[in-house]
């Protein structure tokens, strides 16, 4: 797996409009993780990014080098959004989009994997 050009897919997934704060911050985490092992499955970050399970995220971004100070104010800005995060996890609306975005990096990482 390339991971530069999975990275570069995943930055252009943050960075389309009208992405909901929480969908941004999934989308982050889910690029510290698949900088160290593309194999996790997005389903599991999420999870874990919904029970605030900082030292997992933690363990990846302690293996990856060069971006400490990114990864830092990742970590900081999921902290100060979880009431915002709890605000909007509530009702169908997030499910389905959650789960249309899970389906959607999924689709994404086969697409990078059978460029190479």
């Amino acid at each position: 797996m390339d991971t530069q050009s999975l990275v570069a897919a995943i930055e252009a997934e943050i960075e389309k409009e009208g992405r909901f704060p929480e969908e941004k911050i999934f989308l982050k985490l889910l690029k510290e993780v698949w900088q160290v092992d593309w194999t996790v499955a997005p389903y599991d970050v999420w999870t874990h990014m919904i029970e605030w399970d900082i030292p997992y995220f933690l363990r990846f971004m302690g293996v990856d080098q060069g971006d400490e100070e990114a990864e830092e104010q990742l970590i900081q800005d999921w902290i100060a959004s979880r009431t915002q995060l709890r605000a909007t996890t509530t009702g169908q609306d997030w499910r389905q989009r959650i789960v249309t975005l899970i389906n959607d990096v999924n689709h994404l990482r086969l697409s990078v994997r059978q460029d190479v």
